[in-house]
């Protein structure tokens, strides 16, 4: 880990600050970072431009998460568990490696805004049966388009295929 994601670490667990901000730390796992996925208080967590792999399913532990940024990594599958961060309102796993989205994916209660831009998903099968409840892709053949859902969601979809 580097001393610039141990820094923000151990300021984030002694200030309880709500707001983790690691982004550009050249982080390849979470596992890295000894006790973030239990920081019960963290409501913002950005690990953008990082080389990340996957997402643990202990992030499910980060109860109070509101907002999570993971774009621009290479995430190549996220965690079921993800869908259980009740007060998760806005996801950003833009340009990742991502091929579909985990089962019970539209479950989350008060997501907002969902960007998948820049990934290998495509409206098709790899996408949940649930996922057209927060609403489907507009403008046809444009490869990036909002949609409010049924639900109020937004969500923004694209793919580069």
């Amino acid at each position: 880990m580097s001393k610039a994601a141990r820094k923000a670490l151990d300021e984030a667990r002694e200030t309880g600050n709500p707001e983790l901000d690691l982004q550009e730390k050249q982080i390849t796992s979470l596992e890295e970072l000894p006790g973030l996925l239990s920081l019960e208080h963290i409501t913002r967590l950005t690990l953008t431009h990082n080389r990340l792999t996957k997402v643990p399913a202990a992030i499910a532990n980060l109860i109070n998460l509101e907002i999570l940024n993971l774009f621009n990594n290479i995430i190549e599958e996220l965690p079921t568990s993800i869908s259980s961060l009740n007060k998760l309102r806005i996801l950003n796993v833009g340009m990742n490696r991502l091929d579909e989205l985990p089962r019970g994916f539209g479950s989350f209660p008060v997501l907002e805004v969902l960007d998948i831009t820049y990934n290998n998903i495509s409206e098709g099968d790899s996408l949940p049966g649930n996922f057209f409840m927060l609403g489907e892709p507009l403008g046809g053949s444009s490869s990036r388009s909002w949609s409010t859902g049924s639900f109020g969601h937004k969500i923004l979809f694209a793919s580069r295929r």
